[in-house]
């Protein structure tokens, strides 16, 4: 990677556009970036880091004033560090449970899809469509039941055995 770099160079490899890396350096996110003799910004490695952090960020679903505190932290030195750590995890935390639920989502989808596909085929050959179980649909949601070293439920498992997804 080059050691400086213009907007547009940065826009392109960041997928943000100019006008929005332009509004995070006014929102003090990106600290002023250098310019040349032209008066061009000139993004060079600490700034490219500013922005991938940014993006990684935004991804993650933090808001412009939460942003804005964490860098804020970051200024502020070694006295925040467990708590930007803290921050992180959460994210971190945050976004793990909603890939699994993403998962469970696209699980969902793909039974749903593969049932259409039966049902078009069905119809296709004049046929009646079959009927797709719910509870297969449902096993997309459900729980996953801890288990314990001897392979039974463990307490804290619901009663019953019928409904339980192994």
């Amino acid at each position: 990677m080059c050691t400086s770099q213009t907007i547009a160079q940065v826009a392109a490899a960041s997928g943000l556009s100019a006008a929005t890396l332009r509004f995070y350096e006014d929102q003090g996110l990106i600290p002023p970036v250098p310019r040349d003799g032209s008066g061009n910004r000139r993004y060079g490695e600490p700034e490219m880091s500013r922005v991938n952090t940014i993006r990684c960020l935004r991804t993650a679903g933090l808001s412009l004033p939460e942003m804005k505190r964490y860098f804020a932290m970051v200024e502020d030195g070694e006295d925040t560090l467990r708590v930007r750590r803290e921050l992180l995890e959460q994210t971190r935390d945050r976004l793990r449970h909603q890939r699994l639920e993403l998962k469970k989502c696209l699980d969902y989808l793909d039974l749903k899809i593969e049932h259409y596909g039966i049902m078009l085929a069905a119809v296709a050959k004049g046929e009646k469509p079959p009927v797709f179980s719910a509870r297969k649909l449902n096993r997309c949601f459900a729980v996953k039941q801890r288990r314990n070293a001897k392979n039974r439920p463990s307490s804290n498992s619901r009663a019953g055995g019928a409904d339980r997804v192994r």
